[in-house]
């Protein structure tokens, strides 16, 4: 039985974790906030509600002993971190250094998967992005994501930590609550003339839950020592105007009835495609079409509303 540890469990990404992993059959350690602690997934081992960074890290992961640890919890709202980089850096940075710390002393055997993002490559110079393009990012949370990296790969070449980084880009499906998808949803269902930002040209290469936690467990369990950066995505180009045009057929909508305001996101480059050989290299093969990762995000809405 694998032993799994889990920080940000109560988060979308990290609460799918654990459920898949207890499906898995493994045993699971989660560490969450106490606003979700009441939605954890039935055959949990152990849940904890804990702020990072927390000195009582340290005794959980001695006593524990993961043999993978996925780091979920932080902030994800690039666009507010312009507003408070203090808050931002503070929600990430120190936790990053602190639990590999406490895996340096507790745990050194552990392989620990640190979720970054595709916010550390800013505007990218050519398309698709390799995780050997140089970050350069272009908001205070990116620039926070890559000094986790940098943390990552100096308890890796110094301490011998295996250590992985997770380059997220658009992720998204049920229980998400934010974000592009989402926002669609709500203004298409709620708005009779609903506005969206940018010109609807920007592309995004959207992953949907499901996949994101299939590479994120191929990557868990590679057998290589060391620190790695892997792009994580499906490797997809799509249009926002198209993400528009497809939530609206999924809601039975007419299509038009919205428009672009043609305002840009200084958070936000204007095209994303991922380049994903390496996580193939792995054995990641996308399996959700983002047609159907829509169809199921928005049944999952209707049900939330009683429609359902």
């Amino acid at each position: 039985m694998k032993r799994i540890m889990i920080t940000g469990v109560t988060g979308f990404i990290g609460q799918a974790l654990a459920v898949e992993a207890v499906a898995r059959g493994c045993a699971v350690f989660g560490i969450g906030s106490d606003s979700g602690m009441v939605q954890m997934p039935a055959g949990l081992t152990n849940a904890v509600s804990m702020r990072l960074p927390d000195e009582g890290l340290d005794r959980l992961v001695e006593k524990f002993q993961p043999e993978i640890f996925f780091h979920c919890a932080g902030s994800a709202m690039p666009a507010k971190s312009f507003l408070s980089p203090s808050h931002d850096f503070k929600s990430s940075v120190p936790i990053v250094q602190s639990l590999l710390e406490a895996v340096r002393q507790g745990a050194p055997e552990a392989h620990v998967v640190v979720l970054s993002s595709a916010a550390v490559y800013g505007q990218p110079l050519t398309l698709p992005i390799s995780e050997m393009e140089r970050p350069a990012p272009v908001s205070p949370y990116g620039f926070h994501k890559w000094l986790g990296e940098i943390l990552s790969r100096e308890y890796s070449e110094i301490y011998g930590l295996r250590v992985s980084n997770a380059r997220i880009f658009s992720a998204y499906g049920p229980h998400l609550r934010k974000q592009v998808l989402w926002d669609s949803i709500q203004k298409l269902t709620n708005q009779d003339e609903p506005e969206f930002p940018g010109t609807g040209e920007e592309t995004r290469d959207f992953i949907y839950i499901d996949d994101l936690i299939e590479a994120l467990y191929l990557i868990g369990n590679r057998e290589s020592g060391g620190h790695e950066v892997v792009n994580v995505a499906s490797g997809v180009e799509t249009r926002i105007s198209e993400v528009v045009n497809v939530v609206a057929r999924h809601l039975d909508l007419l299509a038009g009835g919205w428009r672009f305001t043609g305002e840009t996101d200084r958070a936000a480059p204007s095209t994303w495609r991922a380049d994903i050989s390496k996580l193939q290299g792995q054995g990641f093969v996308p399996s959700i079409s983002f047609d159907e990762g829509v169809r199921r995000t928005v049944e999952w809405v209707r049900k939330q509303k009683g429609e359902g």
